[in-house]
């Protein structure tokens, strides 16, 4: 199930796949608040998000992980995206 909205910002409609779910969710909130493994859940409605971030990762995004001081929390930002060269090679 892809949600129709994320903080307030309408979801693509080109957007069939979790993978691609959270890698636009990474672009379009780049400079925004990093974004939390609760939300991933709760509104991306992705449980399985650490096998995507782990895809992003091998694909060139540079995604930092930050833990919180909440039991439990971690937030996950993205510094940088994948070269568009890279991306036509693979």
């Amino acid at each position: 199930m892809i949600p129709e909205y994320f903080r307030g910002t309408k979801v693509p409609a080109y957007i069939k796949s979790k993978t691609q779910l959270i890698a636009w969710a990474f672009t379009e909130f780049m400079d925004d608040e990093p974004i939390s493994n609760w939300e991933f859940v709760v509104d991306l409605y992705c449980h399985r998000f650490g096998g995507i971030i782990h895809n992003l990762r091998q694909e060139g995004y540079e995604i930092t992980t930050l833990p919180s001081k909440k039991r439990g929390l971690v937030h996950y930002f993205c510094t940088k995206l994948p070269s568009k060269k890279a991306a036509t090679i693979s």
